[in-house]
C-alpha cells in the first residue's frame, strides 16, 4: 500500500512539473516616463558586397534593365536604413576605379541607385592598402562629382587582425589613417571617418594605442561582433552573448575615456559595422530561428547602450558546403527571406523612437519598449526557452493603456504574423500576454483618451472617370486613389483651349460609409467651378458641396456628416492646360470617428 502512495506521489510531482515546465509566470515592468534614449534609425543598416553579382548582373549602363528588382524591394520593405559597402575583408582589396573589375559587380554608380531606390544612408570603407590620394578621389566622386553625399567612410576593415590584407602594428595604422583623413577631409570637409579597432582580448592594447596616436582626427569607431566560432555553433551561447557584446562595447567606450577629451569620449560613435551569429564558414544557425532571436536581442541591446549605427551581416553570403547562409536573403535568385530579415521589419515599423525602461525577471525574456511622441507605446518581447512558454504580467508605469492593442509574433512558424487583439489581456495599468517558446512578440498599445489620426476612406477605392489622358499608361482614375503622390488622373488631353470642357470623376467606397472631409490634391490642371455629389445607390445624388473659385494645389472641403457609398467630382470648368482636370489624390476622411487601435 506504501508503495502504491509512493507511486501516486512521484506521478504527481511528475505532471506537475509538467505542467509547470510547460508555462512559466514572468514579472515585467516598463515605466513609459523614464527615457534612456533616443533610437537613431541608422540602427538598422545591412552590409551589401561589391562582389554579389546578382543585384546588378550586368553593366553599369543597363542596371535599371537588368537589376534584381525583387531584392531590392524586399530591401525597402525590411526597412534596412544604412547599406555599408564595398563588403567587410574585400574592402582592403578592392580599388573602387579599375577599368578591370567586373561589369557584373556592384560599382560605385549601382550602388548608389541601390542607396536611392531604397533610401538608405551610404557608408563606405576606403582600401587601406592603397593610396589615400585614391580614397580621396572617391570622395570627390561621390560627394562633389556625382552628388552622392555619402556622409560616413571608414579606413580599413579589422586592420588589427592577422587574416586582414595589409595587417600592421597600431601605430602604422594610426599613421596612415591621418593621411586618408586628411586627404579625405580635403575633398569634403564634412564627411565622418571611422577607425576599425579591436573590440575584446586586446593584449597588445591595439585600440588604445591607435586612439592615443590619431585620436584627434577620429570621427568614430568601428568594430565587428561575431560571438560564436564556426566550431561551436550552439543556440544557448548564442543567445547569452548579448552581454559579452555590453562588456565590449563599453570597454572601448572606456578606452575612448582614457584616451581622449571627455566631451568627445562621451559622444563618438561606436558602430558595430559587422555582426551576425558565426566569425565564419556559417553553418545552419544562420538560418534558424534562435538566429532571428539573437537578432532582435542585440538590436535591443545596441540600442538601451546607445549605438547609433549598426550593419547586419549581410543581404547575400551563402557558404553551401556547411549548409549555412550570412544573408537576409538567399543567394539563389529566389531571395527567400530568412527569420532573421523579419527582425527589422519588426523594429523599422513597430518599434518606437523614444526608448524607455524595461525590465523583466526572467534571464531567458528579454525586453524592450519604446514610444512613439507620447500616445502609443510599443514593446519588444524575446522569449530565448526553447523549452517552455511564458506567461507575462506586465506592470505599466507613466502610460495608462486603450482597452484594445495591436500584437504581431516571428517564431518558426509565422513571420512576422498580426495576431487577434484578444491574444493580449489589458487592465488600467498592466497586461498580461502568453509568450511562446522561441519566439519574438511586439505589443503596441494607445493610451487612454488617445485619438489615431482619421484614416484615408477612399485609398485604393475603385475610380472611373469620364474620361482620361491617353498620354501616359499612369493618368487612369485609378492613380488618384492609390496613395501616391507622384501619380495622377489626367481628363482628356486637349480637351478644350479655355478650360470649359466638363469632366467628371468618381470613386465607389464598395459600401456606404460616413465622412465629412474631402481633400483634392490637384496637379497643373483643376477645377475652378465644380460640384461635389454622393450617393448611396449610384443613381440618387445629392450634391454636398459646390466650389465656385477653385484655386488647385491642396484644397480641403468640410462639410456635414454623410453616408454614402460613391462620390462624384463634376467639373464644369478647369484651369487651361493640357489635361483641364488633374489629381494626384482625391482622398476622403471621417475626422468625427474617434480611432484607436
Amino acid at each position: 500500500m506504501n508503495g502504491k502512495i509512493r507511486i501516486l506521489f512521484i506521478a504527481l510531482n511528475v505532471f506537475l512539473s509538467v505542467c509547470f515546465i510547460k508555462s512559466q509566470t514572468v514579472t515585467v515592468t516598463v515605466d513609459a516616463k523614464k527615457e534612456i534614449g533616443r533610437v537613431n534609425p541608422l540602427l538598422y543598416g545591412i552590409n551589401v558586397a561589391r562582389w554579389d553579382e546578382g543585384i546588378f548582373p550586368d553593366s553599369t549602363k543597363d542596371m535599371l534593365l537588368t537589376c534584381d528588382r525583387d531584392a531590392i524591394r524586399k530591401v525597402r520593405e525590411g526597412g534596412f536604413t544604412l547599406l555599408k559597402y564595398p563588403g567587410g575583408n574585400d574592402a582592403d582589396h578592392y580599388v573602387w576605379n579599375d577599368p578591370n573589375n567586373s561589369a557584373g559587380e556592384m560599382d560605385t554608380d549601382e550602388y548608389a541607385a541601390f542607396l536611392k531606390a531604397v533610401g538608405a544612408e551610404g557608408f563606405i570603407t576606403v582600401n587601406f592598402n592603397e593610396s589615400p590620394a585614391l580614397a580621396a578621389e572617391w570622395v570627390r566622386y561621390c560627394n562633389k562629382e556625382k552628388g552622392y553625399n555619402i556622409k560616413y567612410w571608414e579606413v580599413g576593415d579589422e586592420q588589427w587582425g592577422t587574416w586582414a590584407r595589409g595587417h600592421t602594428t597600431p601605430e602604422k595604422y594610426a599613421e596612415r589613417f591621418i593621411e586618408f583623413v586628411k586627404a579625405m577631409k580635403a575633398v569634403d570637409s564634412t564627411i565622418s571617418v571611422a577607425a576599425n579597432v579591436k573590440p575584446s582580448d586586446d593584449p597588445n592594447d591595439w585600440t588604445y594605442r591607435v586612439l592615443k596616436t590619431a585620436g584627434k582626427y577620429i570621427d568614430m569607431v568601428t568594430f565587428t561582433f561575431y560571438p560564436l566560432p564556426n566550431t561551436n555553433e550552439n543556440e544557448d551561447s548564442l543567445l547569452t552573448s548579448t552581454t559579452r557584446f555590453r562588456h565590449e562595447y563599453m570597454t572601448i567606450r572606456n578606452v575612448l575615456r582614457a584616451t581622449l577629451p571627455e566631451e568627445k569620449a562621451d559622444t563618438m560613435w561606436i558602430i558595430n559595422v559587422g555582426y551576425n551569429s558565426i566569425s565564419g564558414y556559417p553553418g545552419p544557425i544562420t538560418l534558424s530561428i534562435a538566429n532571428a532571436l539573437w537578432t532582435a536581442d542585440i538590436l535591443g541591446t545596441m540600442a538601451e547602450l546607445g549605438t547609433q549605427v549598426a550593419c547586419f551581416w549581410a543581404l547575400h553570403n551563402a557558404y553551401p558546403p556547411r549548409g549555412g547562409d550570412y544573408g537576409v536573403l538567399s543567394a539563389d535568385g529566389r531571395n527567400i527571406p530568412s527569420y532573421s530579415y523579419y527582425v527589422f521589419p519588426l523594429y523599422t515599423h513597430l518599434f518606437g523612437k523614444i526608448l524607455v525602461e524595461s525590465l523583466s525577471s526572467d534571464p531567458n525574456v528579454s525586453v524592450y519598449a519604446s514610444r512613439f511622441g507620447d500616445d502609443t507605446l510599443s514593446v519588444i518581447f524575446i522569449n530565448k526557452d526553447r523549452r517552455n512558454d511564458k506567461e507575462l504580467r506586465v506592470s505599466l508605469r507613466g502610460f495608462d493603456p486603450s482597452p484594445t492593442g495591436r500584437i504581431w509574433i516571428l517564431d518558426a512558424k509565422r513571420k512576422l504574423q498580426r495576431l487577434p487583439g484578444t491574444q493580449i489581456r489589458i487592465g488600467q495599468t498592466n497586461f498580461s500576454l502568453h509568450l511562446p517558446k522561441y519566439s519574438i512578440v511586439a505589443v503596441q498599445l494607445l493610451r487612454a483618451g488617445a485619438i489615431l489620426p482619421p484614416v484615408n476612406i477612399a485609398l485604393h477605392a475603385r475610380a472611373s472617370a469620364s474620361s482620361y489622358s491617353l498620354t501616359d499608361p499612369y493618368f487612369g482614375p485609378q492613380s488618384a486613389v492609390d496613395g501616391k503622390l507622384h501619380t495622377r488622373w489626367a481628363s482628356a488631353a486637349w480637351a478644350s483651349k479655355d478650360g470649359s470642357d466638363q469632366q467628371w470623376f468618381q470613386i465607389d467606397l464598395g459600401i456606404p460609409k460616413t465622412f465629412n472631409r474631402i481633400v483634392i490634391r490637384w496637379a497643373k490642371g483643376y477645377g475652378t467651378e465644380y460640384t461635389i455629389a454622393v450617393s448611396v445607390d449610384g443613381k440618387r445624388w445629392n450634391d454636398v458641396l459646390k466650389q465656385s473659385n477653385g484655386k488647385g494645389k491642396v484644397e480641403q472641403l468640410d462639410f456635414n456628416p454623410v453616408t454614402a457609398r460613391y462620390i462624384r467630382l463634376h467639373g464644369t470648368k478647369g484651369s487651361k492646360a493640357i489635361s483641364t482636370y488633374s489629381i494626384y489624390e482625391f482622398e476622403v476622411y471621417n475626422t468625427h470617428e474617434r480611432r484607436s487601435f
